[in-house]
């Protein structure tokens, strides 16, 4: 028996340093481009090993998708030293962006889960998960006087995440995400003078500074 849970945990890392190798392969070159073969050389094992743990390379994305998703969600439920429901959106949103520049879990999983098609399982779980966390937070905004609109907090929520979707995919896109803190920042901006109550708004907008002026700490 004692033996037993040294080698358990040797498997859950061998598992865990294959998904890694994974990841970096489906951030680098997506779905199609990454042969097992090139996967199991990155994490820096066999394709024997490899299978072992997953007899599929779709097998292995959804493990990928998983990681991301447990992560993002953590991140996106965290608590929050924001005043208010929508600046505890803001930070949540850097959390999510700092994944984004140094986690290849994070970026593959979502690479992976926008790659229609090529995945033939549900892959929506998780953009479901973030829409409900962020439709919270809003709809408490609304509750409390801070955020206005004519729309459904389920379509504002929608929308949130769209744009943060959208402008992080331009900046890979453009810049390799070199600009993506500016340009989340930017993306809130906008929003807040859309949404935001005027007398609202200089709290929101410093909470975003103390969010996103910090990025070079």
């Amino acid at each position: 028996m004692p033996e037993r849970r040294p080698q358990q945990q040797r498997g859950h890392e061998r598992r865990q340093t294959v998904v890694e190798g994974a990841a970096r392969m489906f951030d680098r070159v997506g779905y199609g481009q990454a042969s097992l073969s090139d996967i199991a050389r990155e994490a820096g094992t066999t394709q024997g090993s490899l299978y072992f743990y997953f007899p599929s390379k779709e097998e292995l994305a959804i493990a990928v998708i998983n990681e991301q998703s447990t992560r993002s969600i953590a991140a996106l439920t965290a608590p929050t030293t924001a005043p208010s429901p929508f600046g505890g959106l803001v930070q949540a949103s850097r959390l999510i962006t700092e994944q984004l520049l140094t986690d290849p879990i994070t970026r593959a999983g979502l690479r992976l889960s926008l790659e229609q098609g090529v995945i033939q399982a549900p892959t929506t779980a998780f953009h479901e998960q973030w829409i409900a966390s962020v439709e919270e937070r809003v709809q408490a905004s609304i509750e409390l006087g801070e955020l206005q609109s004519p729309l459904e907090p389920a379509e504002l929520a929608r929308s949130f995440v769209a744009f943060f979707t959208g402008t992080q995919l331009i900046s890979n896109l453009l810049a390799g995400r070199t600009d993506l803190l500016n340009a989340v920042d930017t993306m809130w901006r906008i929003l807040i003078a859309a949404v935001i109550v005027a007398d609202r708004q200089a709290e929101v907008l410093a909470v975003l500074d103390a969010a996103f002026d910090a990025q070079d700490a």
